[in-house]
């Protein structure tokens, strides 16, 4: 079976990371969540819109990632990292004594994210347009990859309320070590 990769790489001021990154990954998951789907309607940065799965178990799992990857970038200087979201399929693995299962990924998505800190008025006015232009640009990708590209999607063999589970992981792409020792150390008030 294939494992399809599909990277983004978006270059956003950080107040825009966390609704565009969001309206992505719930692009993503509603055209990927083959369970009985309730359609959201949802907008972003004034004029953005599109659909997400109604189910809170959802919700809350994007909601989580994209906090933790918020985290992982520096609050005051530019910083890079990665979400991932991949969808698995779980088979039956047999061995001598014993059977057991394992999850085969079959779709991956990486999305890089370039963090920028503005530092002037007039160029937050500029960093939203290219947010809502690379917000647009994604969102389009995602559903011109969903069309193209459907050979790889394995057949439903399960009765579960989502048969592919997905998985979502961040992943720092530098400074990996600062940011893991900064989180790790309590910030001291100032004496």
């Amino acid at each position: 079976m294939d494992h399809r990769v599909v990277t983004q790489t978006l270059d956003l001021e950080r107040r825009f990371i966390e609704p565009v990154v969001k309206a992505v990954l719930h692009t993503i998951l509603f055209h990927r969540y083959f369970g009985n789907v309730s359609p959201r309607d949802m907008c972003i940065l004034s004029s953005i819109q599109y659909t997400s799965v109604d189910n809170t178990d959802v919700q809350s799992e994007v909601d989580e990632r994209v906090d933790e990857l918020m985290q992982s970038l520096a609050q005051t200087g530019d910083s890079k990292s990665q979400i991932s979201l991949y969808f698995t399929e779980t088979k039956p693995r047999r061995a001598w004594f014993s059977k057991s299962e394992e999850e085969i990924c079959w779709e991956e998505w990486i999305i890089h994210i370039n963090c920028k800190v503005s530092k002037s008025q007039p160029e937050v006015g500029q960093l939203q347009a290219s947010a809502e232009d690379q917000a647009k640009r994604a969102i389009f990708r995602v559903i011109q990859e969903m069309d193209k590209h459907k050979d790889h999607i394995p057949l439903i063999a399960s009765k579960q309320s989502n048969p592919f589970p997905y998985h979502i992981s961040v992943a720092p792409t530098s400074g990996l070590w600062s940011s893991m020792i900064k989180r790790a150390i309590p910030a001291r008030a100032p004496k």
